[in-house]
């Protein structure tokens, strides 16, 4: 029950701050082998229903798009709607690190669709998010942070930029962040991750702060909406990252 209850603290604090027309649920993400679009009678007929593990949230679209089963905050979705997929841990160890990327790998591969003009639509943001650091070692924020990378490294191999997790924050210690590249029609092929720590009590808020910008950021994209983004969350002045941990080799940008 307490895994529940920190999953429900998380949701909560997301519905209370996101735009109305997203909710942040649990459950699957389903992708039916079907027609989509108005026209395009072929598009997945030659593929297969495919569908998530369990994600502890989602952050779906409700205003646009339908929900195929809905039980309180449990949900099945499809993919189309999905604009953020958020793993929580209690206390993110280094053993769990590749099955939950992996997890978020698949999740995301599976929300890659095309808007009405054939444009692919931007990815959702992907994110773990864990309440407690105890990533050895628990002191040594750089040597910390490496490990993790480490693990990214391991399991992002021949992906999309989309594809490659957004974040995995912790709560009371660290934010490892994906930098957006500065031009998406001059898209380098590469992920950049870099590390913020926010160990100190006056950047506690960090991690909320990155997990809202994350998912805003996917929502308010110019291959989602026409709506300009807002300027909603906020960071210190010249606030510059600790560590640049490296860059990973992409097939695509989507």
């Amino acid at each position: 029950e307490e895994g529940r209850y920190i999953e429900y603290l998380l949701r909560d604090f997301l519905n209370k701050h996101l735009p109305s027309q997203l909710e942040a649920f649990t459950g699957f993400i389903h992708r039916p082998a079907t027609k989509t679009g108005n026209h395009n009678r072929t598009r997945r007929r030659k593929e297969f229903d495919k569908h998530s593990a369990q994600i502890d949230i989602i952050v779906f679209d409700k205003a646009n798009y339908p929900i195929f089963e809905r039980f309180e905050e449990f949900v099945i979705v499809p993919p189309e709607g999905v604009i953020g997929i958020v793993s929580i841990k209690k206390a993110l160890r280094t053993s769990e690190i590749e099955s939950e990327l992996s997890n978020l790998i698949k999740a995301s591969s599976l929300c890659r669709h095309e808007d009405a003009l054939g444009n692919v639509v931007r990815g959702p943001s992907t994110t773990i998010f864990t309440f407690k650091n105890v990533i050895r070692p628990k002191s040594g924020f750089e040597n910390r942070v490496t490990a993790i990378y480490k693990k990214i490294e391991n399991t992002h191999k021949d992906l999309t930029f989309d594809q490659c997790v957004g974040q995995i924050i912790s709560l009371d210690s660290y934010s490892l962040f994906k930098r957006r590249p500065n031009s998406e029609t001059e898209f380098n092929k590469k992920a950049e991750y870099i590390a913020f720590d926010n160990s100190k009590k006056d950047e506690y808020h960090f991690p909320l702060q990155f997990l809202l910008t994350s998912i805003l950021s996917a929502y308010y994209h110019t291959t989602r909406t026409n709506i300009n983004r807002p300027g909603f969350t906020s960071f210190p002045s010249n606030r510059k990252h600790d560590i640049v941990l490296g860059k990973i080799e992409n097939t695509r940008l989507r």
